[in-house]
């Protein structure tokens, strides 16, 4: 989730657990700049973003930073800049333990997103998610900001626990209607067997639907309480679906060889491994280069640009480029470096059976 979430759960973590009537009232600023600072710690990661974009995405982000086996170290060198208030070397382990817990807060978090994060890193690069909240819900952040607010005027944990409860009553929530969505959506086709829910953005009650075919993909945009249009007219009541066909190809037959030698370059390795859902964003010809994009339908949402969209370009029978286009833009595109350290084999077909979109150099396991 975003970094302010995580903040506020980092502080409201503290206040359930660490806060009580007897604790000085100046020890108070102290512990939630510990935990906070550290609840943002993990996301520091985007800093790799500049160096490689598609390195960043594939292989760094979600991982040292993330991951559950090296959280004693991070809080070990979280822990120790504190060291310099006369308070902190008193209470060294209580610091300690603030930053366990905001890291740990992040962590669980992030847990819940579909993007994943590789809990047991560097033992092992499989990827483990919830799937049941969107990467910024304003539900979350106004409930903690609330509790945040009113535990800072009430002594005691009480505020803090309660405000907690009714965070996991509403992330449960999240769970059950995401497997009401999946019922109702599967009793409408005839074949549902690779159905899967993604959660969207303004309200729980709205789901991407995708459901892989032989060919690619059937997508459409799901509202639990509306009969057609919701108030976000994209997303539609379960009997009043607007399909639409994805593919990792296209449509155009013509074009079909021409991506598939696009996707299946060398220099495409990372984005092959970082997409679970990949299809073709677009095909752009002007004057004597080629350029084919890519995107992945985690990171689609019916009223905006893609953000992550990479592709090879070429110019008439020079070799292909790595390019990404940047972030809300239309062509705006930055070159990307390519890693000599990547394997040069060519990747298999999009249509075989044992492509590498079905079998990703880590495992993902889905905890639903």
């Amino acid at each position: 989730m975003d970094t302010v979430t995580h903040v506020l759960f980092g502080t409201v973590c503290t206040l359930a657990i660490f806060r009580n009537r007897s604790a000085p009232a100046k020890e108070l600023p102290m512990r939630l700049a510990v935990a906070g600072t550290a609840a943002a710690f993990p996301d520091i990661d985007y800093l790799g973003f500049w160096i490689d974009p598609l390195l960043f995405l594939a292989d760094w982000h979600r991982t040292a930073t993330h991951s559950l086996l090296l959280m004693p170290l991070w809080a070990g060198v979280l822990a120790l800049p504190w060291m310099f208030s006369p308070w902190a070397r008193r209470e060294w382990l209580s610091v300690y333990a603030l930053c366990a817990l905001g890291i740990s807060s992040q962590i669980l978090l992030d847990l819940l997103t579909v993007f994943g994060i590789r809990l047991f890193y560097p033992l092992s690069f499989s990827l483990y998610t919830i799937g049941t909240s969107f990467v910024i819900d304003w539900i979350v952040t106004v409930l903690l900001a609330a509790t945040l607010i009113y535990g800072l005027r009430h002594p005691g944990r009480r505020v803090a626990l309660s405000g907690l409860l009714l965070l996991s009553l509403y992330l449960g929530s999240q769970w059950g209607l995401r497997s009401h969505a999946h019922t109702i959506v599967a009793e409408r086709l005839p074949e549902a067997a690779n159905l899967q829910l993604l959660p969207q953005p303004f309200s729980p009650f709205y789901w991407q639907v995708i459901n892989r075919t032989d060919n690619g993909y059937e997508v459409a945009y799901l509202s639990l309480l509306a009969d057609r249009e919701a108030f976000v007219s994209h997303y539609r009541g379960a009997d009043s679906l607007a399909w639409r066909k994805e593919s990792l190809l296209g449509n155009d037959r013509d074009n079909a060889a021409l991506i598939e030698e696009a996707w299946r370059q060398p220099r495409f390795l990372k984005f092959r491994e970082f997409a679970r859902f990949p299809v073709l964003y677009r095909l752009d010809r002007e004057r004597d280069e080629t350029c084919v994009w890519f995107t992945d339908l985690r990171y689609t949402l019916p009223y905006m640009t893609p953000a992550f969209r990479y592709g090879m370009c070429r110019q008439q029978e020079r070799g292909w480029l790595l390019y990404r286009l940047k972030r809300f833009t239309h062509n705006d595109r930055q070159r990307l470096s390519s890693d000599k350290s990547l394997s040069n084999r060519i990747a298999p077909s999009p249509l075989s059976e044992k492509s590498e979109t079905q079998r990703p150099h880590s495992q993902s396991y889905y905890l639903y």
